[in-house]
Parts: structure tokens; C-alpha cells; sequence
């Protein structure tokens, strides 16, 4: 957890180095399914998500952004001309994008948990 916790501060940190507020606005659907924004200035938006098995997240779209995936899972990634890939996700996996429209459905039997920075 070294890891994930040095990620998470240093993001906290270079988000105070480019001036922001922090926004603790939470959006919960349970305890342990939720999506919680974390920081939204005019630069990035970062939020922390757990999504259990057999959640669907409806189509969507993304500006560029990086993501710390917590644990490992595994996710189905439907695009707009219904093209789908299934990814198995590793703890502690850093991704890139230059952004996308997708819908996300959590698979297996572990959940989904993300901490998502957004680029504005």
C-alpha cells in the first residue's frame, strides 16, 4: 500500500502546487459502491470509485486521464459501435488516455476501484 499511498499524495500535492480547493462532495449509492469527487478545479477533476461485481456504468465519456486501479479486477469496456474488450486489471496498474466513450461493467468476483484524474 506504499505505493498507492505515495500516489495519492503526490497527485494532492501537485494539485496544491497548481492552486486548488479541495471538494469533499460525495455521491454515494452504499457504503462500498460509491464514486467520490475528491478535487475539481479548472484543471482536473479527481475522483476515488469502488464498483462491486455485476455493476454496470452506462456510457460515458472521458477528457485525458490517468488512473491507479487499487486492486485487481476485472472489466468489460463497451465503445459506442458496440465493440467490446474484457480487461484483467492488476493492483497498483498506472494508465494513460487520451480519452474515450465507453460503458464499464465490472466482472469476476472483485471490484473495480479507481482513483480517476481527469484532464481539463
Amino acid at each position: 500500500m506504499k505505493i498507492s499511498s505515495l500516489f495519492i499524495a503526490s497527485i494532492m500535492a501537485i494539485s496544491l502546487l497548481i492552486g486548488v480547493s479541495c471538494n469533499t462532495a460525495i455521491a454515494e449509492d452504499d457504503e462500498a459502491n460509491f464514486v467520490k469527487e475528491l478535487l475539481e478545479n479548472d484543471k482536473v477533476v479527481v475522483t476515488e470509485s469502488r464498483r462491486h461485481p455485476g455493476t454496470i456504468v452506462p456510457m460515458h465519456t472521458h477528457g485525458p486521464f490517468v488512473a491507479y486501479i487499487f486492486e485487481a479486477c476485472k472489466v468489460k469496456f463497451t465503445f459506442p459501435d458496440g465493440k467490446s474488450v474484457v480487461k484483467e486489471i492488476p493492483a497498483g496498474k498506472v494508465i494513460w488516455s487520451d480519452g474515450c466513450t465507453h460503458e464499464v461493467e465490472v466482472l469476476g468476483n472483485t471490484d473495480f476501484h479507481v482513483l480517476h484524474v481527469e484532464i481539463e
